[in-house]
């Protein structure tokens, strides 16, 4: 069996509604957390303020007899009542041995009070008379309505001809629906009604405080002129202050309010994936838009033709000098912290780049509320120029190798000039023969090699060795330069990540995980 999960006390509660709000500062809009800095005010206000003290108010309508109540519960006339109407036009407050209530009650701005004369039973217990909650003074109805914010319990003072009226079931009632257990509604002047008219009457208050979320709180009858339910109202109030939980049980039902009403619209409303969606997709893009195809091309480029001055045939060596360097013509010989020269993206590929960040940061954050996920798409989609900086600075920052020269060359380069020097020597020798020859002086016995005589064997040798040395190295280049392509294409492609990474994944992903926290807190106020 499933074990029922405890509720989280005020002081967790609160901590959950200010994390909400540091997160959700410079995403939910401002006006949507204004309750709850509010609320956050009032509850280190009221924590603060005579922690073993009640406060109570009684609440109601024009007519609906709250002063004659109150003055029944304290037991003598401190309240004005007349039969011109509204009579309260300022809160009053009655005081049983309630340490701290002077501060309490400046916090409240409530400063017309009467001490009560000692009564263990209420001992603790402030008791408010407020301005009619539909006055026609608007000075009355905001006092009310600031005081209904800030008590600790709450006392609907009802009557047989207004209890469904309006105002106070969709003004009060209803929105305070969190807050039935620091509640009770009074049915007063309930001696109005006939013994056989007062269950239907009842029953009807009952299903209109069902409607309006409050089908638990404690409903009881009065008769403030016959005294009838005066004492158990009175005993209600005793046992509400002797608790004690009156003020954080009210503190909690307004975090939990203020919570809903956020969770309404900033919870997820779908799952939100654990990692960044399509970040593979955005560093193609990205790498296209770069000029990493580029780059390869003028590395494999650049490596063939360092290549031919080490392997080449020695004669011809210095004809790949008058070749400009692919990548000295970028810019990219050596790392370094400059701009590249590479040419400018096409539109196409500024358009891909578009794309791949506004996929990223739409699938990325899939299942959030439609607030964040706007302005973490806008935010990301904002950071596309800085992208793009960083973009070309890696491409310059990277070692693509261009330095690079294999051992092989300085062998082959070796050799190279060895069976040049070889042909050379035969060709020397050769022509040395021929001028003895011209000017008809003798001419040495030439030693002979199988066949061939030894500065024949050696031209020949030396060309025909250099040459396949010359067109093997070639070869062997254009197999390294494909390889230095691919080295320096998986450099780039690293040098890339990690720049989209930085710019773009990152913040994403931070952006993600404060929504799972914000979501989190908002979860657990609103519990």
């Amino acid at each position: 069996m499933r074990r029922r999960q405890r509720a989280p006390e005020l002081g967790e509660r609160t901590t959950a509604l200010a994390t909400v709000v540091d997160l959700g500062a410079d995403v939910v809009p401002a006006e949507r957390l204004v309750p709850a800095r509010d609320l956050l005010e009032r509850v280190g206000a009221r924590t603060a303020l005579a922690p073993g003290v009640t406060v109570a108010a009684l609440l109601g309508a024009t007519g609906s007899g709250k002063s004659s109540l109150f003055n029944a519960l304290v037991g003598e006339p401190l309240a004005d009542v007349h039969a011109r109407r509204p009579t309260t036009t300022r809160p009053l407050a009655a005081v049983w041995e309630a340490p701290g209530a002077a501060g309490l009650l400046d916090w409240l701005e409530v400063p017309d009070r009467r001490v009560r004369p000692a009564d263990p039973r209420l001992a603790g217990l402030v008791l408010l008379d407020l301005p009619d909650i539909d006055s026609t003074r608007t000075a009355n109805r905001q006092i009310a309505a600031r005081l209904a914010e800030r008590v600790d319990a709450l006392v609907w003072v009802l009557d047989p001809q207004k209890y469904a009226d309006a105002v106070v079931h969709e003004e009060y009632l209803h929105p305070l629906r969190e807050h039935a257990s620091v509640s009770v509604v009074v049915l007063n002047q309930a001696d109005r009604l006939s013994s056989a008219d007062l269950p239907g009457v009842l029953g009807h208050l009952r299903s209109i405080l069902a409607a309006d979320g409050m089908g638990d709180v404690e409903v009881l009858t009065a008769s403030a002129r016959t005294g009838d339910g005066v004492p158990a109202l009175r005993d209600r109030l005793a046992g509400i202050a002797a608790e004690g939980r009156a003020a954080r049980d009210r503190l909690e039902a307004d975090v939990r309010t203020v919570a809903r009403g956020l969770a309404s619209d900033q919870l997820p409303d779908g799952t939100v994936p654990d990692e960044p969606v399509g970040v593979d997709h955005l560093v193609r893009a990205c790498a296209a838009a770069a000029g990493a195809r580029e780059v390869t091309t003028a590395v494999e480029r650049s490596y063939r033709r360092r290549a031919g001055r080490h392997v080449g045939w020695p004669p011809l060596r210095w004809l790949g000098r008058l070749r400009p360097d692919p990548l000295r013509r970028l810019h990219l010989e050596t790392p370094t912290a400059g701009a590249s020269s590479l040419p400018a993206p096409t539109r196409a590929q500024e358009a891909g780049v578009r794309t791949g960040v506004h996929d990223l940061a739409w699938e990325s954050t899939a299942g959030m509320a439609q607030s964040w996920r706007a302005v973490v798409t806008a935010r990301t989609e904002d950071r596309i120029p800085r992208l793009v900086d960083a973009l070309d600075a890696a491409i310059t920052r990277i070692d693509i190798g261009a330095q690079h020269r294999p051992g092989w060359w300085r062998a082959w380069s070796v050799l190279g000039h060895l069976f040049f020097a070889t042909a050379l020597a035969g060709a020397l020798w050769l022509g040395g023969l021929a001028l003895l020859g011209y000017l008809r002086l003798p001419e040495p016995d030439t030693p002979m090699l199988g066949g061939l005589p030894w500065p024949t064997a050696l031209l020949l040798g030396g060309l025909v060795v250099g040459l396949v040395l010359a067109v093997v190295g070639r070869l062997f280049a254009r197999v390294g330069g494909r390889r230095a392509a691919r080295r320096a294409r998986a450099s780039l492609e690293e040098g890339i990540r990690e720049a989209t990474h930085e710019v773009m994944v990152a913040p994403l992903t931070e952006d993600v995980r404060r929504y799972r926290e914000f979501s989190a807190a908002l979860e657990l106020a609103a519990r």
